[in-house]
């Protein structure tokens, strides 16, 4: 599965504008074409509001090419700079289709860069060590993908759904067994967490909220 993750900043007094335009023009557009918009975010912690991320999944490639046309038209009007690179998916997520109880009102748009030899190794450190108590939490993985061309390091993009930014620090500092009998299954996730951090290079989060509605 293939998703663009487009970073758009927008001028200052055009973020309304902008916002309306794509939800009349731009995003039916991207539907139709087959992409499924997992977030469309503006900073909150990290980044000034006017920073915009949409991350859009696709079936292939075809898909995300014929999407294109809906930003095709010209909207410097609004926009002081935009890139866009493309994705892959190395996890179990993104779902094929991300149901409404998945969604949440504020993401964690984190980046990982690692060496290339340890992609799977991280892969299943997240899945096994630190994804299950999250989502016990509250919280929504939505979906985790590295960049479609190869780069040293490797930069892994995580997405993460929250109710608030308290309950995102809460997932953030959980550190509490639940209770004498998990031991066993929290010493392994530790373990695995521990080894996660071992083998990230580097690493930062952008806080964001949604704006796609």
């Amino acid at each position: 599965m293939l998703a663009e993750e487009r970073k758009t900043i927008i001028k200052k007094s055009e973020l309304s504008e902008y916002l309306a335009y794509c939800r009349s023009n731009v995003w039916p557009s991207i539907r139709t074409a087959g992409g499924q918009i997992l977030c469309v975010v503006g900073g909150v912690i990290g980044k000034p509001k006017t920073h915009l991320v949409q991350i859009t999944s696709f079936n292939n490639f075809d898909d995300l090419k014929t999407s294109q046309g809906a930003w095709a038209v010209d909207r410097s009007e609004f926009i002081e700079h935009e890139a866009v690179s493309l994705l892959q998916s190395i996890s179990t997520r993104p779902k094929e289709i991300i149901p409404p109880e998945d969604r949440r009102p504020f993401y964690g748009l984190r980046k990982f860069y690692i060496s290339s030899s340890n992609v799977k190794e991280f892969v299943e450190c997240s899945e096994d060590g630190i994804w299950p108590r999250m989502e016990k939490m509250g919280a929504s993985i939505i979906g985790m993908w590295t960049t479609l061309s190869s780069t040293t390091p490797t930069e892994i993009t995580l997405l993460t759904g929250y109710n608030s930014p308290t309950h995102w620090e809460q997932t953030r500092f959980d550190s509490i067994k639940s209770n004498e009998s998990q031991d066993q299954i929290w010493d392994r996730e530790e373990a695995l967490r521990n080894r996660r951090n071992d083998i990230t290079l580097n690493t930062y989060v952008d806080f964001m909220e949604s704006v796609e509605f």
